[in-house]
């Protein structure tokens, strides 16, 4: 396709022309004001579950963890009560499921 075209011309680019690829800590800027789930949200928004079967629930781990040292993917990494990353969000996805009675996409 013509966007993975200019995809790839793009970071061939960044790549020839010696960028690095990292963003300096001092370009990087805090959220000043984030919105308060109770004052700002709950009960100002009509809630319609019926718009999560267009849902696709995408998680992002970041790279597989060889710069750590790991051998296997983040992902599989036991956090908490011996589930991985993985377990939590497809028990995330399992929970809006039975929640919201419809299908979330995995």
């Amino acid at each position: 396709s013509d966007a993975a075209i200019s995809a790839f011309a793009h970071s061939y680019l960044e790549l020839v022309s010696g960028a690095s690829g990292m963003i300096e800590e001092s370009a990087i800027q805090g959220v000043q004001n984030l919105p308060d789930l109770e004052k700002d949200i709950r009960g100002k928004y009509n809630v319609d579950p019926t718009l999560l079967s267009q849902t696709v629930v995408l998680k992002l781990n970041g790279g597989l963890g060889t710069s750590m040292g790991l051998d296997k993917a983040k992902s599989l990494l036991e956090v908490k009560g011996g589930n991985t990353f993985l377990d939590l969000t497809a028990k995330q996805v399992i929970s809006m499921r039975k929640t919201f009675k419809t299908q979330v996409n995995f």
